[in-house]
């Protein structure tokens, strides 16, 4: 009988987990499998392609799981948050080499890759927000991206540590930690009642990138971005001869950056101009970074 795909997807699947992404080659995954290299190009066209399954099918289980776990009858929502942190943090120290260790390899910005790590992103965050709100109710909505975005720092971080570091931490404490952590900052957002930063219009599009056929709306960015600076020139505190001669610099970078082609230098050179002014540093290197200048 010959090798099917998924046994070469969960050949693949271990060899990455035991030795890392870089360090294995079609021709161990051939070798594991007791086939020629050839039969796995039949199905694979390159590593990338194979790392990209591999990487989906093992986020699906997780999820799958996850899920499992939030079903458990006799449980708060509080132990289930907590069942779920530690799997997590379970799952992704036995799967750390693709997990985790794969944001420091290239294969992270391949244009395969890219658009399925982006999905799964968008999965995560709105698995996130479930799960808070299940926990705070929604008395927490409004502020839920917010948390989400701080709970998702802390879950990075501390993943990083119990992955990383010899001194290594209880999985159980640290997810009690976490849950009692965003109990005060979940308590402090809703108490405050402070206009949140992140909002869930302004959410949908970064949950929404990397589908298949809709790449991120850079240019729909670049546009939100142009508005920001030409507002910011109002807050500069200059006479109005200054201020109209930033307006007309404002105005001659909105002119170029959406231009097809846009001339680099020049929006290089006006944006540095621009930082020189306080108010203006923080729209014009977020403008920079957008044009990828």
């Amino acid at each position: 009988m010959g090798t099917t795909k998924q046994e070469i997807v969960l050949s693949a699947g271990k060899l990455f987990a035991l030795r890392g992404f870089p360090d294995v080659s079609i021709q161990d995954i051939a070798d594991d499998c007791r086939i020629a290299k050839g039969s796995v190009y039949k199905y694979f066209p390159s590593k990338e392609d194979l790392f990209n399954e591999v990487f989906e099918q093992i986020y699906d289980r997780y999820f799958d799981e996850a899920e499992r776990i939030r079903r458990l009858p006799g449980l708060t929502e509080r132990e289930h948050f907590v069942k779920q942190l530690v799997f997590r943090f379970q799952y992704f120290l036995n799967h750390r080499r693709i997990l985790v260790e794969y944001q420091d390899l290239p294969i992270r910005q391949d244009a395969k890759f890219m658009p399925l790590r982006l999905r799964i992103r968008g999965r995560l965050m709105n698995w996130h927000q479930a799960c808070l709100l299940s926990v705070y109710g929604e008395q927490l909505r409004p502020y839920v991206w917010d948390l989400v975005f701080l709970y998702k720092a802390m879950l990075k971080e501390y993943l990083y540590w119990l992955a990383r570091e010899q001194e290594q931490l209880s999985i159980e404490r640290t997810a009690e930690y976490i849950l009692k952590r965003l109990d005060g900052l979940s308590a402090q957002l809703i108490a405050e009642a402070e206009q949140p930063l992140l909002t869930a219009a302004s959410f949908e599009r970064y949950l929404h990138w990397g589908r298949e056929g809709e790449p991120p709306d850079r240019e729909q960015w670049i546009g939100a971005l142009l508005d920001k600076l030409a507002e910011s020139v109002n807050e500069v505190a200059v006479g109005d001869i200054q201020r109209g001669e930033l307006r007309e610099l404002a105005s001659i970078v909105r002119e170029e950056a959406l231009k097809e082609q846009r001339s680099h230098p020049l929006l290089l050179a006006l944006l540095s101009y621009l930082e020189r002014e306080e108010a203006l540093r923080s729209p014009a290197a977020q403008l920079r970074h957008a044009l990828m200048l």
